[in-house]
């Protein structure tokens, strides 16, 4: 894992975590919500295999980004064209999870002229109310706290840093939860999640409670005009995001190819993780930064 910090135009320091094959083919990989950059780890040996350089940021307010006031999807844009500017790459490709995948449109739309293909990994976003059938109740509440009340959201996801940022209460989740995974790979991303999440809300909750309210209202660039190639993953069996909220995306956008895992759930990433990475790879083979 190599990190890095760069200062942007507004003053903000924006931190960067790198895995995967160094002299790759860079993907920009968003994490999901609240998921720091540390998530990108989640990715590091399939995309060394495939000769991927996973370049996974923190989103403003995670980690050691800083927060950002006024924050919107299109400005995530910016932010990563500056980092790509810093790091010196050409093309490169974009890849967004669950949470990250509005970030990541918005910047295939914004960045059309630069990115070669998207991946969206259990992508989430405003839904419908057909589109909600499947979800859990605390997922739920949390989409309507977002669209109608954020700031309600606060209490849930303080309550969730209490539990994470401390060593001893975060072992002890995943102890629990580690417990319950069904092989050793889904117990190594787990840690790794626990991980990211106490990393993402270590500054606090408000930039989580803001980026809900962002993703999960009515998104402001259109889906038709992003025309790169958009290949989504989703788990039949998500009970975070609903895999209506997937078909519909692969319905609007003109070039998308949704690619479905009948025995996964919102973990999808987990379970096509090599899958991912060689598709990403088949766009950019002899594309050079």
């Amino acid at each position: 894992m190599t990190p890095g910090v760069i200062t942007l135009a507004d003053g903000r320091p924006l931190c960067w975590r790198e895995f995967g094959d160094p002299a790759g083919f860079p993907v920009l990989y968003t994490a999901g919500t609240p998921v720091s950059g540390l998530g990108g780890a989640c990715y590091d040996e399939a995309a060394r295999g495939a000769g991927l350089r996973w370049i996974s940021p923190d989103k403003p307010g995670y980690g050691a980004s800083g927060y950002q006031r006024g924050r919107s999807l299109a400005g995530w844009s910016d932010d990563l064209l500056a980092l790509v500017g810093r790091l010196g790459l050409g093309r490169f490709a974009l890849v967004g999870e669950s949470g990250g995948a509005p970030f990541t449109l918005a910047a295939a739309y914004q960045l059309a002229d630069r990115v070669d293909v998207v991946g969206l990994i259990a992508a989430g976003g405003p839904m419908r109310p057909a589109e909600l059938v499947g979800m859990t109740a605390s997922a739920r509440v949390m989409n309507w706290f977002a669209r109608n009340a954020p700031v309600l959201n606060t209490f849930r996801l303080a309550a969730l840093r209490r539990e994470l940022v401390n060593p001893r209460n975060r072992q002890r989740a995943l102890d629990d939860a580690m417990a319950a995974a069904p092989d050793a790979g889904h117990a190594a991303a787990m840690r790794i999640e626990y991980e990211a999440v106490a990393d993402a809300l270590r500054q606090g909750a408000r930039a989580a409670v803001q980026e809900l309210a962002l993703i999960k209202r009515e998104w402001t660039f259109p889906l038709r005009a992003v025309a790169t190639p958009v290949h989504l993953w989703h788990g039949a069996r998500d009970r975070n995001a609903p895999i209506a909220f997937a078909r519909r995306l692969a319905r609007e956008l003109p070039n998308a190819t949704l690619h479905v895992s009948d025995s996964s759930g919102h973990d999808v990433g987990v379970d096509r993780g090599v899958e991912i990475v060689s598709v990403l790879a088949s766009y950019v083979k002899g594309s050079r930064s």
